[in-house]
């Protein structure tokens, strides 16, 4: 991710980690005889002694793991929250009116190289470290216990393991940094107040940053 500028990148891995483990849905992209393809999946980070892994699984009977059988470079993109700006949003459009509309983003990018598992002891392992990080914190989280054992391992062998071990990690935060703070305000309460999902959590991500800008 070469081209961001650098008040909007973000490198703290504790940070990237964290959208990470809360987006938790990735868009896995390998490249097939010069085209790429992609898969929707949810992924969950884990340490292989100091490597960083992700790791994931898809349907038996999707094409995309064969591609990846002997190991193949791919990219894990995780988008986070993100938003249309107003720009009667900015104070300063009513002082010279030199303002546009642009699109304020959160994603995390993950590239490495990509591998498959069908190891069932693998599998198992990998399937209840998803369903714990998914379920953590609901009143009455469901366990891969509350199944029948073979109603799973039938389930079980329908799928693939993926892990990406994960040669670099980056992000970018599009929070109006380059902005003065009375235009970053008046996103926020723009964003705020529209009855737009993604647009109030795009307002707590800038909280958020202006909380750490302060310090």
């Amino acid at each position: 991710m070469s081209y961001p500028p650098r008040a909007f990148r973000e490198t703290r891995e504790e940070v990237l980690l964290k959208a990470v483990a809360e987006i938790g849905l990735a868009s896995l992209v390998v490249v097939r005889d010069g085209v790429p393809e992609a898969v929707s999946l949810p992924m969950i980070a884990t340490r292989d002694g100091g490597a960083l892994i992700l790791e994931g699984h898809v349907a038996l009977a999707n094409p995309v793991w064969r591609l990846a059988e002997g190991g193949t470079a791919a990219l894990a993109i995780f988008q986070g929250p993100h938003a249309y700006v107003h720009p009667g949003w900015y104070p300063t459009k009513r002082e010279h009116g030199k303002v546009v509309p642009t699109w304020n983003y959160v994603v995390v990018q993950a590239h490495g190289v990509l591998s498959v598992t069908r190891d069932p002891e693998w599998l198992a392992a990998h399937l209840a470290r998803l369903t714990e990080t998914r379920e953590a914190g609901r009143a009455e989280p469901w366990s891969m216990d509350d199944a029948p054992v073979d109603f799973i391992h039938g389930l079980q062998r329908g799928i693939v393991g993926l892990t990406l071990r994960v040669a670099r990690l980056e992000g970018v935060w599009k929070t109006a940094q380059h902005h003065p703070e009375p235009n970053r305000r008046g996103v926020i309460a723009g964003l705020a107040a529209s009855d737009v999902p993604g647009d109030r959590a795009m307002a707590a991500v800038m909280e958020q940053a202006e909380r750490d800008r302060a310090g």
